[in-house]
């Protein structure tokens, strides 16, 4: 089969491998989209600790299960559609005693540490393999893994509707964290973007955008709050500044969700806003299986409702030879919209 192998660190080749052999309990699924995230070109350029090379990357995918284990399953069937949960947990670490598979302390990720979809097939346990409806197009449901990401992240933030949302960094995570957001119940959402290109995508989508350089940012997001400050922000940009702007717009008691990592593993902020707001400040990391599953029926009611404009959210799609350059393109913000590979 054809695949991209990321050989060593900034080195990826697109060439024939061997098809994958399923182990006991793995399906194989013929993949169809893969998306390409920003989260890539940190596996790319060997930024992720538990990254490994050489490795076929592409966690972010849909596909036809094109083989299941002997015996089969109750609810698979070889040819149907699925999205793919793409964490394995150990089932015996504290975060999985405790009901927390996603954060095990020796998670493998599809596409990190084990290889991924930026091949023609994968193989994949198939207790990871989430069924889709019918009515649910390829290009959208290639979207549900960091549509999922957005929406753990606001049910970390127990957000409820009427409430104000500011999502700090305007990239395709912070982007879909809006629009879960929106999709929730939230009264208002904003986001805090530098680039101005993201900040008009995000405008065009309807989502209120400002600009964090603008000396005039705080006030005017006051502005839009009333004067009474965000109840949830959602900070994706994982810069002091993101941070620090997180806790200054924040509401009395506002729930602080953190998920975008610093470059240099530290975040400072002014601790005294923390402590004279009360303000609660969480982690976020990807999401259960059942947030995912949640999420992929929040697609489905979005397509229905018609009030997500995917087709303009999923900015191209290409072949396995544009896997690197699109990668790059994501890093630098050159892309607007979503960049989904088709490996066949």
């Amino acid at each position: 089969m054809k695949a991209a192998v990321l050989e060593r660190w900034k080195s990826i080749a697109v060439r024939q491998v061997g098809d994958p052999e399923p182990a006991v309990g793995e399906a194989l699924v013929r993949v169809g989209l893969t998306g390409v995230c920003g989260s890539d070109y940190h596996i790319f350029n060997g930024d992720i600790p538990i990254a490994k090379t050489p490795v076929i990357p592409g966690h972010e995918f849909m596909g036809t299960i094109a083989g299941l284990p002997d015996g089969g399953t109750e609810t698979l069937a070889v040819g149907q559609r699925v999205a793919v949960h793409p964490l394995v947990s150990c089932g015996t670490c504290v975060a999985c005693r405790r009901g927390v598979p996603h954060v095990c302390a020796n998670l493998v990720v599809i596409g990190v540490n084990r290889d991924g979809a930026f091949a023609e097939y994968v193989s994949v346990p198939a207790e990871r393999l989430i069924p889709l409806p019918d009515d649910l197009p390829d290009e959208v449901a290639a979207l549900a893994e960091p549509f999922a990401v957005g929406y753990h992240a606001c049910r970390r933030a127990v957000l409820s509707p009427g409430e104000r949302v500011l999502v700090i960094g305007g990239g395709p995570i912070g982007l879909f964290a809006a629009m879960v957001a929106r999709r929730l119940g939230a009264a208002d959402v904003a986001v805090s973007e530098p680039l101005t290109a993201r900040r008009d995508f995000a405008e065009s989508h309807g989502v209120n955008a400002f600009d964090p350089l603008a000396s005039s940012c705080l006030a005017d997001l006051a502005a839009r709050s009333g004067g009474e400050g965000y109840d949830v922000i959602v900070e994706t940009s994982g810069v002091d500044a993101g941070i620090a702007m997180a806790v200054e717009a924040a509401a009395p008691r506002a729930r602080i969700v953190s998920l975008g990592f610093p470059s240099e593993r530290f975040a400072r902020y002014n601790v005294t806003f923390g402590i004279m707001k009360e303000l609660s400040f969480v982690g976020s990391r990807v999401y259960p299986r059942e947030e995912f599953c949640e999420t992929i029926d929040l697609l489905s009611e979005a397509v229905e409702a018609g009030d997500i404009a995917f087709d303009r959210l999923v900015a191209d799609v290409r072949g396995l030879d544009d896997l690197e350059r699109s990668i790059l393109g994501v890093a630098q913000g050159e892309e607007r919209g979503k960049i989904l590979i088709r490996p066949a």
